[in-house]
C-alpha cells in the first residue's frame, strides 16, 4: 500500500512538469543560484550570486545554495524543475513518518495520496521555487518534535534545532512555526524536571537565534527590505473587516483555507459553500477530539499551531510581512502544519466513537464516518487530480521567445519589460541558435514596474526617450505582461501597435505610422 501512495506522488508530481513555462520567480531563481561573476545582460547588473541574493531576492538564502549545486549537472528546464519534485517527495516520505506515528501505517499511506492530489501543493511542486523544500523541512520538524514529545535527549533537541535552522533560512515565514514548538520544547522540559535538556535547548536556542538572526538580518533582510516590492515592511494601510477584529480574524483564516484546498480563483464562486461548510466541520471536529481525546500530544500540537497563527496574523496584519495579504504562497509554511492537524484529528475522531459506550456510536457510527471520510478524501482527490490535469502557465515567455526567434527578432530593437525579462533571457540564452551578438538590438526595463504606471503614459513616453536618446527606432519589439499604459504610450508615440503572441505573455510589434 505504502509503495503504491508513493508511486501515485511520482505519478502525479512529474506530469506535466514542463508543460507550464518557465516564469518570472522561477527564472530569478534561477539567476540568483547560478554563482556568474558580472552583471548579465538582461537579468540584472548586480555582479555576484550574493548581490542578486540580497537586492533582487525577497526570501533567504538556503534555497539559492542548494539550487547552486544542483544546477551544475543541467541548466534545462525539466532538471530544474524535478529538484522541487525531489523535495516533495522527501516531504512526503516525512509526512508518512508524521502520521504512521500518531495514526497507522493505512492512514498515513492515505494522506500521501491525498497530499499528492491537492491541486495548489502540486502546483509548486511542479515550480521551482523553495516552498516545496520549505514543505520538506517542516513535515520533519514536525517529527523530530514529535520524537521530543516521546523523550527528550541531546541528539534529538539538535536534530529539532538544525530543522529550525533550515527552515527558516529556507523562508521567513517558517519563523512563526520555530518559534511557538521551540518554546515548547521548553516548556517540556522544563514540566518534566529534565533540566540537562533545558539547558542543551536552550543554549541551542539562543546561539542559533542570534548567530542565525544576525546573519539572516544583516546580510539578507535589510537589504532585501530597502526593495520596492519587498515583502517586508509594507507601508500599506491597516485594515479591520468592518472594523471587527474577531471577523477580521475568521476572514484570514477562510481566505488561507480556501487558498490550500482549492483552485481559489477559478472555483470559489462555484463551490464556496462548500469549502465553508468543510472549514466549520473540521474547526467543531479539531475542538471535539481536544476535548475528548486522552492523547496530551493531540493537545499540543493544536496549542502549537494556535500560536503559530496567531502570530502570522498578528505580523501580517501590521504589513510586515507578506504585503499585509492572507491567503497566498506566502502563508505555504502553514500547509504542512494544518495537513497534520486535520488528518489526525479526523483519524481520532473515528478512534473516539470506536470507543464509545454505545454499540451503535462504537459500531455502526464509526464505520459510517470512517466510510464517509473515505469518499470525501476520494472525491477530493478526484477534484484535485483534475485541476492538476487544467495546470496553467503564469507566463509564457517560452512561445514568445519562439515566435520572436522565428522572426529574427534580434535584428529588430527590442525592449524587455521589468517582470517578462527574467524568463525571457533564460529561454533566449538557452536556445540552441542562441549567440551573444543577438543581445546588440534588446534592451531591458529594470526601473519601472507596469502597475507604478496608474498614473498616465507619461512616465513611459519619458523613459524611452531617454534610453534611446531621444532617437525612437522606426520599429521594434516589446515583451510585456499585458496591455498596459506602457503599450498606450507606443501608440501616443505614434506606433501601430500589432499583437503578435497574445497568451499570458505578450510580445508586440511596433511600427511607426508613416
Amino acid at each position: 500500500m505504502e509503495i503504491a501512495a508513493f508511486v501515485y506522488y511520482w505519478v502525479m508530481a512529474l506530469y506535466k512538469l514542463t508543460q507550464a513555462p518557465i516564469w518570472q520567480d522561477e527564472a530569478m531563481e534561477f539567476y540568483c543560484s547560478i554563482p556568474v561573476r558580472g552583471a548579465i545582460r538582461g537579468v540584472t547588473e548586480y555582479a555576484s550570486m550574493y548581490e542578486r541574493m540580497a537586492y533582487i531576492q525577497q526570501q533567504p538564502p538556503l534555497y539559492n545554495w542548494v539550487m547552486c549545486l544542483w544546477l551544475q549537472v543541467s541548466e534545462g528546464e525539466w532538471w530544474y524543475r524535478l529538484s522541487s519534485v525531489v523535495f516533495g517527495f522527501i516531504a512526503a516520505l516525512g509526512l508518512y513518518a508524521v502520521i504512521r506515528k500518531l495514526c497507522d501505517r493505512y492512514m498515513a499511506a492515505f494522506c500521501v495520496v491525498i497530499y499528492s492530489s491537492i491541486y495548489i501543493l502540486m502546483y509548486y511542486i511542479k515550480e521551482a521555487s523553495e516552498y516545496s523544500l520549505l514543505i520538506m523541512l517542516l513535515f520533519w520538524l514536525v517529527y523530530a518534535w514529535l520524537l521530543l514529545c516521546e523523550r527528550m535527549g541531546g541528539r534529538r533537541i539538535l536534530l529539532f534545532t538544525l530543522l529550525c535552522v533550515l527552515s527558516v533560512f529556507t523562508h521567513y515565514g517558517a519563523a512563526f512555526v520555530v518559534v511557538p514548538f521551540g518554546i515548547s520544547v521548553l516548556v517540556m522540559a522544563a514540566r518534566s524536571r529534565d533540566w540537562k535538556s533545558f539547558r542543551l535547548g536552550l543554549g541551542l536556542d539562543i546561539a542559533a537565534g542570534g548567530i542565525g538572526g544576525f546573519v539572516l538580518l544583516y546580510f539578507f533582510m535589510i537589504p532585501q527590505s530597502a526593495n520596492h516590492v519587498s515583502t517586508l515592511f509594507s507601508e500599506k494601510e491597516i485594515m479591520i473587516e468592518r472594523g471587527n477584529i474577531v471577523l477580521d480574524f475568521l476572514n484570514s483564516l477562510m481566505w488561507v483555507f480556501k487558498w490550500s484546498t482549492i483552485d481559489m480563483d477559478r472555483d470559489w464562486d462555484k463551490i464556496w459553500w462548500l469549502i465553508i461548510g468543510a472549514m466549520i466541520v473540521i474547526a467543531l471536529v479539531i475542538a471535539y477530539v481536544a476535548v475528548k481525546s486522552r492523547r496530551d500530544v493531540i493537545r499540543k500540537y493544536l496549542y502549537c499551531n494556535i500560536a503559530v497563527y496567531l502570530i502570522y496574523y498578528i505580523v501580517t496584519k501590521l504589513n510586515i510581512y507578506a504585503y499585509g495579504w492572507y491567503g497566498n504562497r506566502y502563508n505555504m509554511f502553514l500547509f504542512p502544519l494544518w495537513f497534520v492537524l486535520i488528518a489526525v484529528s479526523l483519524y481520532e475522531l473515528v478512534m473516539l466513537l470506536r470507543q464509545s459506550g454505545s454499540r451503535f456510536v462504537a459500531g455502526k457510527g464509526a464505520r459510517l464516518v470512517q466510510t464517509g471520510l473515505v469518499l470525501a478524501g476520494v472525491v477530493y482527490c478526484l477534484y484535485g487530480d483534475y485541476r492538476v490535469h487544467c495546470h496553467w502557465a503564469k507566463m509564457d515567455l517560452r512561445t514568445v521567445v519562439a515566435e520572436w526567434y522565428a522572426r529574427d527578432g534580434y535584428e529588430v530593437p527590442t525592449l524587455l519589460d521589468f517582470h517578462q525579462r527574467y524568463a525571457f533571457t533564460y529561454y533566449f540564452t538557452h536556445d540552441g541558435v542562441y549567440d551573444a551578438s543577438q543581445w546588440d538590438n534588446v534592451l531591458y526595463n529594470d526601473e519601472i514596474e507596469p502597475f507604478d504606471a496608474k498614473s498616465g503614459t507619461q512616465i513611459w513616453k519619458d523613459y524611452l526617450q531617454r534610453i534611446y536618446d531621444g532617437r525612437l527606432p522606426d520599429a521594434l519589439y516589446l515583451v510585456t505582461g499585458q496591455w498596459n499604459a506602457f503599450v498606450d504610450a507606443f501608440e501616443e508615440l505614434g506606433y501601430e501597435v500589432d499583437p503578435v503572441v497574445d497568451t499570458t505573455a505578450k510580445l508586440y510589434y511596433m511600427k511607426r505610422n508613416g
